[in-house]
């Protein structure tokens, strides 16, 4: 970390760091979700990252990066995923749903009870926002958008939604090249963060004070010694590490955990982490870091 300018954007611990200010939030989502300017978010109320749905057979818990209310009574999920993994589409979806149930109940609490009689199915629109810093398959542009359609109208540029509050808006960063940043816009704007902060050597010529105050607080020289220890800890959650194992090992890499250290190390996790979990010797894992980094010179 020591040899870089900024701390890298996309790590987990860093992402929360960008957006625990409400005006950076604020302003990302206006930059990024393309609103009309009547529906411009002016304020948002945080809501809890962690949401857990109980049944009698189990619970089911996920927890949101960033997860918040907006003042147009929408809500938004924001997400960071720095890896691809074979079930990435079931989580974007696992999590757009708790997100509805979520939204769900907090709407209800603040109608009346005759608003909940006469409409009781009556939904909130949610946003369920992924920054995927990996090719995402299903991404033809950079920014793409999902909705509920008839497959009778697959083929028609034309078509509608048949559901619209329920949006899904995906942000594939390895599909951003020049032409896209060339735009010139509130959305490049942060593009360019998300692609090129982590090897930038200075900060872009910029005169929105939001994305400048950004790159004041990532500066390397200007952040506390516990937090860049924190980020260089290289944290992932046990079931992000479990994915990316199984998606390694049925890659072709069953042969050896050497195999998997690998397909981790490749996957962007820490050398200490892929040697906690996997129990190997942290030399051996350094060894294997060593060699991919190699390859990148």
């Amino acid at each position: 970390l020591k040899q870089h300018t900024f701390l890298d954007p996309t790590r987990d611990r860093v992402f929360k760091e960008i957006f625990s200010k409400d005006a950076t939030l604020i302003h990302f989502l206006n930059a990024i979700l393309h609103l009309p300017e009547e529906r411009k978010i002016v304020s948002i109320e945080r809501k809890k990252p962690a949401s857990t749905l109980t049944s009698g057979i189990d619970v089911e818990e996920v927890r949101f990066d960033v997860h918040a209310k907006l003042n147009n009574n929408e809500f938004i999920d924001l997400e960071m995923q720095r890896a691809s993994h074979e079930d990435f589409a079931d989580r974007v979806e696992l999590y757009a749903d708790q997100l509805s149930i979520e939204s769900k109940i907090h709407f209800d609490s603040q109608r009346t009870a005759t608003e909940k009689e006469d409409h009781p199915y009556l939904m909130p629109s949610t946003y369920s926002v992924w920054i995927c810093n990996f090719p995402v398959d299903f991404c033809e542009n950079y920014r793409e958008e999902l909705g509920l359609f008839r497959f009778s109208s697959l083929g028609n540029p034309d078509a509608l939604p048949v559901y619209n509050k329920k949006k899904y808006i995906v942000i594939d960063l390895s599909k951003v090249d020049a032409k896209v940043l060339n735009l010139n816009t509130a959305e490049t704007e942060w593009l360019e963060l998300f692609t090129k902060m982590a090897s930038a050597k200075d900060a872009p010529k910029t005169k929105d004070p939001v994305i400048a105050d950004v790159y004041s607080r990532l500066a390397v020289n200007a952040l506390e010694k516990n937090f860049i220890t924190e980020i260089a800890a290289g944290m992932v959650t046990e079931a992000e590490i479990s994915t990316r194992i199984g998606t390694a090992r049925r890659e072709g890499r069953e042969e050896a955990r050497l195999g998997d250290a690998e397909a981790l190390l490749r996957y962007g996790d820490s050398v200490e982490k892929v040697s906690l979990v996997l129990k190997l010797p942290l030399e051996k894992v350094q060894e294997l870091a060593d060699k991919i980094a190699a390859e990148k010179v």
